[in-house]
């Protein structure tokens, strides 16, 4: 039995909420369907997410610019991005503003991505892009006011690194779509905060930095993404093999780039991932459906802790449509709830996160985090990530090394009668994945299949007990791999 000893004596550090600064969805026009709002009214009753980020605002769907325009007749409509950004603001979400896609009436080519067609070209009338913008953001201030607005962020493109397929320009193309955006934001505003370059795999840092600092330009913040599951990273060359990299890489990246930050002349600059997730693959069910996902998300976001400003989990919700509606209750997709909203063991891991008080009680162990109250209550985490041998991104499970763990922790420094609560999410309790496996995966789930899976969904309670601590207290527990365990030490 592993036994930790946890001194609540010792002083504490301010517990980082990088990850509850945003989170993800897929593209804007899905924020006026009415089932994936419910989504977002749950997560935010449950966890409080403080921003939000999606593509393709831009997006001929949502419509920016308008069909047919008469001489002399504003060629911008607003209305679908007013009403979208209205919905994210009532749910105390502040917008991370995505500038993309190309609107075809601005487009230099055809080109798309996505089954909802995401033009990908640069503007072929810079003059037209930098007017779209200008508009755009003269709309929000004026809407929305601009104390609201000056607290967003404003993010050029997404991924232009992945060349062609989100960005058909060069690098040099993508430098002065930063250089033409940020300036036109900071014309209309200089107090709006602007950055990019929102690269896949943490590449471009500090060609991006080194740019703007040669041709003067704003950086009020670094974006860009990875995951646990990617491609060859930072030597720049595309590439289709997927690979595992684990945890404590993604801390790697963090590191990394935090320090080309610091060495360029933006040292002050934030860092935001504004993507991250277990694996981009979309037919992976391990990876982003099952309890591993739970216990990957506890371990990176520990690692990843004092390194970042947001840390913006890919994505909120299964209603996603990169690769077309989705098909089945569970198809790999990124969100924190199924298509159904059913809540997935990841959605417990935020919760419980966003459940930790704010003064944090450092500790050895690397996987238990462990917050105290001024008034002797204590909540904690603790999960059993296991060593990754191989992947199967096409929606089996994967192959990892690891064994059950016992634990013993002991808390010293507390006094008083209390009542611990404990609850559990794994293999087995509160995966609804398992469960929907159980009933055969069936594509369309009757009501009562339905009901069946929401139950299933929920974190099971596995403790409730009172105690009398004569200065320490003991917990013990067995973790299967991937298990996670969230207790609640109240005062009675």
């Amino acid at each position: 039995m592993g036994t930790y000893l946890v001194d609540l004596g010792l002083p504490t550090v301010p517990f980082d909420r990088c990850f509850q600064q945003g989170v993800g969805s897929c593209h804007a026009y899905l924020t006026l369907r009415e089932d994936f709002r419910q989504h977002v009214r749950l997560v935010q009753q449950e966890i409080g997410f403080r921003g939000i980020r999606f593509h393709g605002i831009f997006n001929d769907q949502v419509g920016a610019m308008r069909y047919r325009v008469a001489p002399g007749e504003t060629p911008y409509n607003f209305q679908n991005i007013t009403r979208i950004y209205e919905f994210f603001v009532a749910q105390g979400m502040k917008p991370f503003v995505e500038l993309s896609f190309m609107p075809a009436a601005l487009a230099s080519g055809s080109q798309t991505i996505f089954a909802y067609k995401a033009n990908v070209t640069p503007p072929k009338d810079w003059a037209a892009w930098n007017d779209l913008v200008t508009a755009f953001v003269r709309h929000l201030l004026a809407y929305f006011g601009a104390e609201e607005v000056r607290a967003w962020r404003f993010e050029v493109w997404n991924e232009p690194d992945l060349m062609p397929h989100f960005w058909t320009g060069s690098q040099a193309d993508y430098f002065r779509l930063y250089a033409e955006t940020a300036r036109a934001i900071k014309a209309v505003d200089p107090r709006l905060r602007v950055g990019g370059p929102a690269t896949s795999k943490s590449l471009w840092i500090p060609e991006f930095l080194a740019f703007c600092e040669e041709h003067r330009l704003p950086v009020d913040f670094v974006s860009t993404h990875h995951y646990g599951v990617d491609a060859a990273l930072v030597e720049g060359r595309p590439t289709r093999e997927l690979r595992w990299r684990g945890a404590r890489a993604m801390r790697d990246d963090a590191q990394r780039v935090r320090s080309a930050i610091a060495a360029s002349s933006f040292p002050q600059a934030e860092l935001h991932f504004t993507e991250w997730n277990a694996s981009p693959a979309h037919e992976d069910r391990f990876g982003k459906d099952s309890e591993f996902t739970a216990a990957f998300a506890l371990q990176t976001i520990k690692d990843v802790s004092g390194l970042v400003d947001s840390y913006q989990w890919w994505t909120l919700s299964d209603i996603f449509e990169e690769s077309g509606l989705g098909f089945l209750p569970f198809t790999g997709k990124y969100g924190l709830v199924n298509m159904h909203g059913i809540k997935k063991p990841v959605f417990h891991a935020f919760r419980w996160l966003a459940r930790l008080f704010d003064d944090e009680v450092p500790v050895a162990a690397p996987s238990l985090r462990v917050t105290r109250h001024a008034r002797g209550e204590v909540r904690l985490l603790t999960w059993n990530l296991p060593e990754v041998l191989a992947t199967d991104l096409g929606g089996g499970d994967w192959t990892m090394a690891g064994e059950p763990r016992a634990e013993e922790i002991v808390l010293t420094g507390l006094s008083g009668r209390h009542r611990i609560r404990a609850w559990r999410v794994d293999r087995i309790l509160g995966n609804a994945l398992r469960a929907w496996q159980q009933l055969g995966a069936p594509a369309y789930p009757d009501r009562a299949q339905l009901d069946e899976l929401a139950r299933a969904g929920e974190a099971v309670e596995v403790c409730d007990r009172v105690v009398d601590c004569d200065g320490s207290c003991r917990l013990e527990h067995t973790l299967s791999p991937c298990a996670v365990v969230y207790y609640e030490l109240t005062r009675v």
